[in-house]
């Protein structure tokens, strides 16, 4: 079995290269990869999770991918958790319900004769909502009517396990308690696999039986994070193996793809000066 994860497209009804990118990706997934089911790991939109005109974009970019196609939102398609949040970006119930209603429910299982792929919303996690609570007793459900001996392959938008000792100014993993909580449930199955996006660089990482996944940006190149160990710093996305109890990961560039910065897409840089201005 082929999974393909695509991470942080940042599309804007304005066009441009996320969009150009995009396309590519979609044309390359469709004739090349053909791969048997497509997860999209966050940030779909550009930047803000209030903008219906880039999500609509969004929605009729994704439709290009001819496999069927899975998401879990990040930050920019629904706001994030915590007091600091980027720009001032929470994330609430209205914006969950926008996102939802154009990609659909933002945890899901998805059963396959090979393996069990489980998406979470990371964003809810440590924000105290109702909806964060729901999301934990489905976890406790699900996990718990798996069946034994059956690879499990689970994706969301921010890491799972810490990223940096180093202080930051908002959140980019889940925290140690919800961390620790998950990874308390997740004893409880055959995990093979921890799928992320967010950070725009890939990283595979062992631990114990699980490899965990940092998937490239398709969009751009992040700046700063230069302290992240064993980082790969390209755009890309990440092919997924399943042969019987084995689960494989690998990086993949897409042919043709520019490698470019947020420096070559002046509407994002002027949207970020203009939404930190104005927090």
């Amino acid at each position: 079995m082929k999974i393909v994860q695509i991470s942080d497209t940042h599309l804007t009804a304005s066009g441009g290269p996320t969009t150009d990118a995009f396309r590519l990706l979609a044309q390359h997934l469709n004739e090349e990869v053909r791969p048997d089911l497509v997860v999209h790991s966050g940030d779909i939109q550009v930047l803000h999770p209030d903008d219906a005109a880039d999500r609509a974009h969004a929605r009729e970019l994704l439709d290009l991918i001819s496999a069927p196609l899975l998401v879990v939102p990040g930050n920019h398609d629904i706001g994030m958790p915590g007091l600091n949040a980027w720009a001032g970006l929470s994330v609430t119930d209205d914006r969950v319900a926008a996102h939802e209603t154009a990609f659909g429910p933002g945890h899901w299982r998805h059963d396959t004769e090979e393996a069990i792929l489980l998406g979470i919303n990371s964003e809810l996690l440590s924000s105290g909502l109702q909806l964060e609570a729901d999301q934990w007793r489905w976890c406790e459900r699900t996990l718990e009517s798996l069946p034994a001996g059956r690879p499990v392959l689970l994706f969301l938008h921010k890491p799972l396990w810490s990223v940096t000792d180093e202080p930051v100014d908002h959140q980019v993993d889940v925290g140690p308690v919800a961390r620790d909580r998950l990874l308390g449930l997740l004893q409880r199955i055959d995990l093979r696999a921890v799928g992320c996006g967010h950070l725009h660089r890939y990283r595979k990482v062992q631990r114990g039986n699980t490899i965990e996944v940092w998937a490239p940006a398709t969009a751009f190149l992040a700046p700063g994070e230069d302290n992240l160990p064993e980082a790969r710093e390209e755009l890309g996305y990440v092919e997924y193996t399943v042969a019987g109890s084995e689960v494989g990961a690998e990086f993949r560039l897409v042919p043709g793809m520019p490698q470019i910065t947020t420096d070559d897409v002046p509407a994002i840089a002027q949207a970020i000066e203009a939404m930190t201005a104005a927090v």
